[in-house]
């Protein structure tokens, strides 16, 4: 099992400040939004993302599939596998498939709260190859949160567990302006960290941004750098988001 790499939630929340009736993505950043798609509708997400995980190192993965249903008023159920993963070691490589798991997100308050809460609970499926499988079932819980005011806040907190350890991981962002001669685009910048049961953590920061293409359909790209010597160096990757 690979754990250099930076875990691939497909919890990828997109911060742009867009009107109640356009998509709301859970892509590109590591913190989730706290909102449900509305009863009946269909949303999938997928993605690739490069990583560098350190100077002899790197990995690609795709499509990083989430599949949003939206199963009731406020609750929503989930299904992510973020897929096919390629570690490029420097003599060789070795590819393979990750767990997929199923969750359901709960939405607290109303759309229009100034800040917007929601939880999410989900169970992994072993279904990955030896190097990116747990093998076992893995329990996640989630608390995403929002802030709308003058400065625009978001953020994440997971507890979860994987091969058997527990971990803690945070997110907290700030939505950043846009100029308007980018209809419909939107920006971010977010820290986001895991702290594992064993072992020390690891830090990152990520930023990117997002392109409304129509009410339905959102375009993203991302960046990002590991802070400490247990986050892999850099990563980016590209995404988008269809709602149906």
């Amino acid at each position: 099992m690979v754990k250099s790499i930076i875990p691939v939630l497909t919890l990828l929340f997109s911060v742009t400040a867009i009107a109640e009736d356009n998509i709301n993505a859970e892509r590109p950043g590591f913190s989730s939004s706290p909102l449900t798609l509305d009863y009946r509708r269909w949303q999938v997400e997928v993605g690739y993302q490069y990583q560098r995980i350190n100077s002899a190192q790197d990995a690609h993965t795709l499509p990083l599939l989430l599949l949003r249903y939206g199963a009731g008023e406020r609750a929503e159920v989930q299904f992510s596998w973020a897929g096919f993963n390629e570690v490029d070691t420097g003599p060789g490589s070795f590819t393979g498939t990750t767990d997929a798991s199923v969750g359901v997100k709960w939405q607290l308050t109303d759309d229009a709260a100034t800040t917007p809460i929601g939880v999410f609970a989900s169970l992994s499926l072993p279904v990955g190859d030896d190097e990116f499988s747990s093998d076992e079932v893995d329990p996640t819980l989630g608390l995403f949160w929002a802030h709308n005011g003058r400065i625009n806040l978001f953020g994440t907190v997971l507890l979860s567990e994987f091969d058997e350890q527990s971990a803690i991981s945070n997110g907290i962002g700030i939505s950043l302006p846009v100029s308007d001669r980018c209809r419909g685009c939107g920006a971010y910048l977010e820290y986001f960290g895991t702290y594992p049961e064993d072992g020390g953590p690891q830090h990152n920061l990520n930023g990117g941004m997002t392109f409304l293409r129509s009410a339905d359909l959102q375009f993203d790209v991302h960046l990002g750098l590991g802070l400490n010597d247990r986050a892999p160096d850099s990563f980016v990757g590209l995404g988008a988001a269809y709602r149906f």
